[in-house]
């Protein structure tokens, strides 16, 4: 009997001392400290993003939204497959190359097998190929530029997130019939910004606008006044923004009474950002991908509230996107019965699923997800230490779809 109490007590010893080791782990096991489903392995997304460098507020946005939206997908359980599904994040610090390393590591080092990101299209850009190269999923969010899943696509490349392409579908036809048909564009000196530029351009062009001039500014640009001066010297009628990251623009816009002289219509940023530019942007009008107020559905009140309750603010314009890739991963591992990038990618492609903003597709052509865009007005609101987005209209995914520019 003392032999049988003593054999008791190592098996508890060993135990212990098995979990202790499992919890030094650096990544993020979204089901607590177990480390796993019995003894089958857990699944591991590796999450390249932006925790520090200029956009790291819109990386943070992403990584919650992930959570929680694997959270939901699976009940609460944090599985699927009867497997934990672990979060191991790396930070690019906005740099391509350090990116595409990190990346690399993820994918050699811990075996992951999903790869998702990221806040820069820089850095999306240069870590495709190797989805590619090692055959995983890349579900990216909220990167944005096109050739993603344009001339750089490839069967293991999904995006959640909206491209460009899809702001100006949303943007351009209501700016040109609604507010001016000359346009002066300033947007970064980047592949999000030239992207963003062309898709502009487009869209402008096929509504019956015109560009007066596209103006590239350095991504650190940090006075932006002889670009504003020469945009109200064009003559045109409204200054198209594009931007990313925290930036004083917007607050150079407000003090150089821009709003006064064309009309401003930009992709309507963050809350920090909409903040940054003042109450003279009252009545501004322009499109966003997502504000928490906005969407009506039962997935959008569930991520407001456990938002509220795990992070202690409500979510902002990137959380949305990276719920419904955390949701998309879990519904396709589901649909594939398997982790196997092959069969992932063929349950994937076509599939639709619900998430914050309600229904969204993964096309089949380019696997871009089609979903709802908003057109806001920015008003001043009671109680509200910013203007907030109202909503003008809200378009369907198919009235958003962008051009399929997939080679071939």
């Amino acid at each position: 009997m003392k032999q049988k109490w003593r054999n008791l007590g190592l098996t508890a010893l060993l135990t212990v001392s098995m979990l202790a080791t499992a919890a030094c782990g650096s990544s993020t096991d979204t089901a607590g400290k177990d480390g796993g489903s019995g003894s089958k392995t857990p699944i591991k997304i590796g999450v390249v993003t932006s925790k520090t460098g200029p956009l790291e507020a819109y990386g943070k946005q992403e990584l919650n939204g992930l959570k929680l939206g694997i959270e939901y997908a699976t009940g609460g359980s944090n599985e699927v497959l009867g497997r934990k599904i672990q979060i191991l994040e790396e930070d690019d610090q906005g740099k391509a190359e350090e990116g595409k390393n990190k990346a690399r590591k993820l994918l050699e080092e811990d075996k992951v097998d999903v790869l998702q990101g990221t806040a820069s299209s820089t850095v999306a850009l240069a870590i495709t190929d190797l989805a590619k190269e090692y055959k995983r999923i890349f579900m990216i969010d909220p990167a944005t530029a096109d050739e993603l899943t344009g001339k750089n696509f490839h069967k293991y490349v999904f995006r959640t997130g909206r491209n460009v392409a899809q702001d100006w579908a949303t943007g351009a036809k209501f700016s040109v019939d609604n507010i001016g048909k000359t346009i002066y564009h300033i947007a970064p000196d980047n592949a999000f910004g030239k992207s963003s530029a062309a898709a502009a351009r487009a869209a402008v062009e096929k509504a019956g606008g015109q560009i007066v001039k596209e103006d590239f500014a350095p991504p650190n640009t940090q006075d932006f006044t002889p670009y504003l001066q020469r945009a109200v010297q064009s003559g045109a009628k409204v200054l198209y923004i594009t931007w990313a990251g925290a930036t004083p623009l917007f607050k150079q816009i407000n003090e150089l009474k821009i709003y006064e002289k064309m009309a401003v219509f930009t992709g309507i940023p963050d809350i920090a950002g909409i903040k940054s530019m003042g109450d003279a942007a009252a009545g501004m009008q322009g499109f966003t991908t997502y504000y928490y107020g906005l969407p009506k559905t039962k997935e959008n009140d569930w991520l407001v509230e456990h938002h509220k309750q795990q992070f202690g603010s409500v979510p902002d314009l990137f959380t949305a996107g990276g719920f419904a890739a955390g949701i998309a991963i879990v519904e396709g591992i589901k649909k594939a019965g398997s982790t196997d990038a092959d069969k992932l990618a063929a349950a994937l492609e076509g599939m639709t699923f619900r998430a914050a903003k309600g229904e969204y597709t993964f096309r089949k052509e380019d696997h871009q997800a089609l979903q709802p865009m908003y057109i806001v007005k920015l008003e001043k609101k009671e109680g509200v230490d910013h203007l907030v987005p109202t909503l003008l209209k809200e378009l369907k995914p198919e009235e958003t779809a962008p051009p399929i520019n997939v080679p071939k």
